[in-house]
């Protein structure tokens, strides 16, 4: 009997299913769907609750100068100009000298009296304080004008200077003599001019000194609305006349404050500040009040929360409530 291709079609689709069939009653039943996936497992970075005592403060800034005269107490500085129109006959100092007072700066000949008659007796100039010679700009054989504005030697005592600062008047209020300040100088970075090509090198890390608030001036400047503040220079400090710095005027200061790094504190969806607190190989959510900040480090308030306790840094931002977390470190 001839078979037909449609009949040929029909006998290779029923050996067809009869093979799927076949096939499929072996399969285990475990193959048949795929395993329920497990709890997802996040990476994170966890820190630990400490107690610390953290400050708030005003910044400002300001420039170091010599202090001022007080009613009992002399200038740190002195500017010498000449008292006579004379010839210089010897200059006995230089920058960076270390000078006692009543010691010679300079010396002054052929002296022209006020009738234009001239003397030619010898004046000398000494430092009216002990300090360092800062400034000189005097030669021998110049000519010396007293009417010019301009001082032929400048003497410091380095041992009493202040940072006059400018603060806003916004802050002004918080401020008060004797309260604490950090200075730290301004520095800029250092060249390595041996290199090949020039390459920045990064500067150490600011020395910061301790001085006081010595003064909060009532004026404010219309034009920049900051009012001046002075505040002392420990005495070697290091620092220079016209030397710029930052300084920060503590105002408060808490104690065995609740503190977590600032990577920590995350807000949830509703708005609320959490952070995630480590049990175990999980991080549960915990709301928390905040508090002061001072770099890194931030204030937290809850019942819950005790100093050692781990919490999430890196990886807190959008976790769930609850989430089964891998800690790379600690």
């Amino acid at each position: 009997m001839k078979i037909t291709p449609l009949v040929k079609l029909c006998i290779l689709a029923a050996v067809g299913c009869g093979l799927y069939a076949l096939w499929h009653k072996g399969v285990p039943r475990h193959q048949e769907q795929p395993k329920a996936l497990g709890e997802t497992e996040v990476a994170v970075h966890v820190g630990k609750i400490s107690l610390a005592t953290l400050r708030h403060g005003v910044t400002a800034y300001g420039t170091v100068e010599p202090e001022p005269g007080a009613a009992d107490k002399a200038p740190a500085s002195a500017q010498i100009k000449s008292p006579a129109a004379a010839i210089v006959s010897d200059v006995n100092c230089f920058e960076g000298q270390q000078v006692e007072k009543g010691q010679t700066l300079f010396t002054l000949n052929n002296i022209r009296k006020p009738d234009g008659s001239v003397e030619p007796a010898l004046l000398k100039i000494t430092a009216p304080l002990s300090g360092t010679v800062v400034y000189v700009n005097v030669r021998p054989g110049e000519v010396t004008d007293p009417e010019t504005q301009t001082p032929l030697v400048e003497v410091v005592d380095l041992n009493r200077l202040i940072i006059a600062a400018n603060v806003p008047s916004s802050q002004m209020s918080a401020l008060k003599v004797g309260q604490t300040v950090e200075i730290v100088p301004q520095q800029a970075e250092v060249h390595d001019t041996s290199a090949t090509a020039e390459t920045a090198v990064p500067s150490p890390a600011p020395v910061t000194l301790t001085g006081t608030v010595t003064l909060v001036e009532d004026r404010v400047d219309p034009k920049t609305d900051m009012g001046p503040v002075d505040i002392s220079v420990p005495a070697e400090a290091g620092l220079r006349p016209g030397q710029f710095v930052r300084v920060r005027i503590i105002t408060e200061e808490r104690r065995d404050c609740l503190t977590v790094p600032s990577r920590s504190i995350v807000k949830n969806q509703s708005g609320e500040w959490v952070i995630y607190l480590v049990s175990g190989k999980q991080a549960i959510q915990q709301p928390v009040k905040v508090g002061f900040r001072e770099g890194d480090t931030v204030q937290v308030q809850s019942l819950v929360l005790q100093p050692g306790d781990k919490v999430v840094t890196t990886g807190a931002y959008g976790l769930p409530g609850k989430t089964k977390i891998r800690i790379l470190s600690e």
